[in-house]
């Protein structure tokens, strides 16, 4: 790290400042040397720092597929019971299908949903169970790859080859490309949803220099309905 050490970029994970960032496979200046963050992280990371009442209004979260950046630093939070997830990774607390949660109805104050939801076949039911888990008054963070080129969605089941997938939607291992109007789609499942642009929410400064993309939205869902008798995991 010592050869990469400067000041011209900032992790808001870690807090460490580097001359540049590490280049990902299919992007530059795009990983933390140290931690490890890529741009979603350091967007998540930062509105968690700058909505305060977020984490401290929480105290369970359900995060799915944890990268140890975050992991890390929401796993040392004193009073939050913090709960990992995944189909597959093994060293998660819980292994959970998306599209079928074998979890109680509003168990948790926060959820955490990042770059998931195109890999999953039933995207819709998806999004209903992260709504059916999330308690009354908590909210659910949502990030996707996304095009904001596009004004619909795009997704063809027929595409199946991995290259093809690639080509069509970013990653052999995605199902589908999402457009803004993914903020819809949450919203049909029974969130509110807020769709935070990283300029808006942090300046031009803080995401030229967090290197964060204009297309790293976060969509900030909450339950629409109060729901008697919800009562989160504490």
């Amino acid at each position: 790290m010592l050869r990469h050490r400067g000041n011209r970029v900032l992790c808001p994970v870690c807090g460490c400042r580097f001359e540049r960032f590490k280049d990902d496979w299919n992007r530059p200046d795009a990983l933390c040397w140290r931690c490890g963050s890529h741009e979603r992280h350091r967007a998540q990371w930062l509105l968690l720092e700058r909505r305060a009442e977020l984490l401290a209004s929480a105290h369970s979260m359900l995060h799915f597929a944890p990268e140890w950046c975050l992991r890390r630093r929401l796993s040392q939070i004193g009073g939050l019971r913090y709960v990992t997830a995944d189909l597959t990774q093994p060293d998660v607390d819980l292994h959970l299908n998306l599209m079928r949660l074998d979890l109680p109805d509003h168990s948790f104050d926060a959820v955490i949903c990042s770059h998931v939801l195109e890999h999953i076949p039933d995207d819709a039911a998806a999004m209903r169970e992260l709504c059916r888990v999330t308690a009354a008054g908590g909210w659910c963070l949502v990030m996707v790859p996304l095009d904001l080129s596009i004004a619909q969605t795009y997704e063809d089941s027929s595409i199946v080859d991995p290259s093809e997938r690639e080509r069509a939607f970013w990653q052999h291992d995605h199902v589908r490309l999402y457009a803004p109007d993914i903020a819809g789609r949450l919203e049909a499942a029974g969130f509110v949803v807020e769709r935070i642009s990283p300029v808006a929410e942090f300046g031009e400064a803080t995401v030229a220099r967090c290197r964060i993309g204009r297309a790293d939205e976060i969509l900030l869902c909450r339950p629409r309905a109060s729901r008697s008798g919800a009562e989160a995991w504490g």
